[in-house]
């Protein structure tokens, strides 16, 4: 009976829990619900009672309009996450969605027909959330880049593209880059230098009774003498100056790489100089930028056996023009600055053609002057208290670019180097045939075939 009894009272209380409303303010589970849309598409949502307000927690992912009183439309704008919330007059929620955005399956399928239609089936297209995959194996170069351009195309500007592909006898390019600089560099220089310098020179005395003060000096080296004018010694040093000089410079790199068609390549002749730069809290820390001359390029070989090529030379070398200094602590710290001659361009060209960049001429000239002050300013007689000095600097850099496509070679012995057939003089031929050239090892047979390279090449030993 007592059994009964609890039993019945448990039923009771039980009844009566799920008959309780709920307080105002809280959310019906119910209410909660999970939604999944493609981004650029939508979806109409009822409400259970008149909306006052909507809220989008990140309308970047999704936004959300009022259709109705009681329904909204939500709109997939970029794969993610987000939460939209509806509420009535009284504040209370009617409506809680979380919206996944996940991205579009309109570019993949529109990328795979087109690829389809170009003969490129063997390429694979997976989309992920703002990128596209591709995989598997392209015919040609043309066709690999091909199928980019199409991934890049669905996917939009900020799509990315994770290329995994493999070309069908992937071809390699060799780039041969010839740049040359010419550098004349005139100098002029003439006048009187007045200097208060007594270490210098002999003394040679002029006194009035000399008969020939000219040869009195030219017997005392009087170009750098210390004068006495009739007995009385001065104090200053004349130097008459007169330079005329003329330097040619010749730079000339040639580097040669090469790379797989697609694939890109650098090049670095130069150095790196220190920056510091500022970590925060206190602290420096240092990166290294490079300088000398460079060089990246990009080939593609197409299906007709052209070449386009996409190629960046550059030439930079530190200056203290535009230099920066830094007060550290006691000490100054000078950064330097880069004088930079750069070239990034793309051309289309056969295997073994050429192309030449030139016109980068640079011109630096400068005049300087110098005398003792009032003295110099004087006309006609201030020429001799005053010093010129002119200085002109031209440059012209020329760049040959030279792409070819190559195969690799079956047997080492095909090629040969500089030093294969070459060994250092001993000390006897040193010392007594005064041979500082090496000769060839005794009893080696070179087997390798003529190989044509074309222009100058490898080295010479005279």
């Amino acid at each position: 009976m007592v059994r009964r009894a609890v039993t019945i009272l448990f039923c009771l209380l039980v009844a009566t829990l799920l008959c309780t409303p709920a307080a105002p303010g809280q959310a019906v589970p119910r209410d909660a619900h999970h939604v999944v849309i493609e981004a650029g598409s939508g979806r109409l949502l009822a409400l259970s009672a008149h909306a006052a307000n909507i809220f989008a927690a990140d309308p970047k992912v999704a936004e959300v309009r009022a259709a109705s009183p009681t329904s909204l439309f939500v709109f997939g704008v970029a794969p993610g996450h987000t939460t939209v919330v509806a509420i009535d007059a009284d504040g209370n929620s009617i409506g809680r969605y979380t919206v996944e955005v996940v991205p579009s399956t309109y570019a993949s399928q529109a990328g795979r027909h087109v690829l389809s239609q170009s003969g490129l089936d063997g390429i694979r297209m997976q989309q992920g959330n703002d990128s596209i995959t591709l995989s598997g194996v392209a015919p040609s170069p043309a066709g690999a880049q091909e199928a980019v351009t199409v991934a890049q195309d669905a996917l939009g500007r900020d799509g990315h593209v994770v290329n995994h592909m493999r070309v069908n006898g992937s071809i390699q390019v060799n780039l041969r880059v010839r740049i040359a600089e010419m550098s004349r560099i005139l100098t002029r220089q003439l006048g009187i230098n007045w200097q208060s310098v007594n270490a210098l020179g002999t003394q040679a005395a002029i006194g009035v009774s000399t008969a020939y003060p000219a040869a009195a000096l030219a017997q005392n080296f009087g170009f750098l003498s210390r004068f006495k004018i009739g007995g009385h010694a001065t104090t200053l040093d004349t130097v008459i100056d007169a330079l005329s000089e003329d330097q040619l410079i010749h730079m000339l790199a040639e580097p040669n790489l090469t790379t797989m068609s697609g694939e890109p390549a650098s090049f670095l002749a130069g150095g790196e100089f220190p920056v510091p730069v500022s970590g925060g809290l206190d602290s420096i820390s240092v990166e290294y930028k490079q300088y000398g001359i460079s060089l990246s390029f990009v080939p593609t070989v197409l299906d007709d056996g052209q070449i386009s090529l996409h190629v960046r030379p550059e030439v930079s070398a530190l200056t203290n023009q535009g230099a920066v200094s830094i007060s550290s602590g006691n000490s100054v710290i000078q950064i330097p600055a880069l004088t930079v001659r750069r070239v990034d361009t793309t051309v289309e060209l056969g295997s073994g053609q050429s192309f030449a960049i030139a016109g980068l001429l640079q011109e630096n000239t400068t005049d300087t002057g110098s005398g003792v002050p009032f003295l110099g300013d004087v006309p006609v007689l201030g020429a001799l208290f005053h010093s010129d000095s002119f200085l002109r600097n031209q440059s012209e850099l020329v760049i040959v670019v030279t792409p070819y496509i190559v195969r690799p070679v079956d047997t080492a012995a095909a090629l040969r180097l500089p030093t294969d057939d070459w060994q250092p003089p001993s000390d006897l031929e040193r010392i007594l045939l005064l041979r500082q050239n090496g000769r060839a090892h005794a009893g080696i047979n070179v087997t390798a075939s003529p190989v044509h390279i074309p222009g100058d090449a490898g080295f010479i030993v005279e």
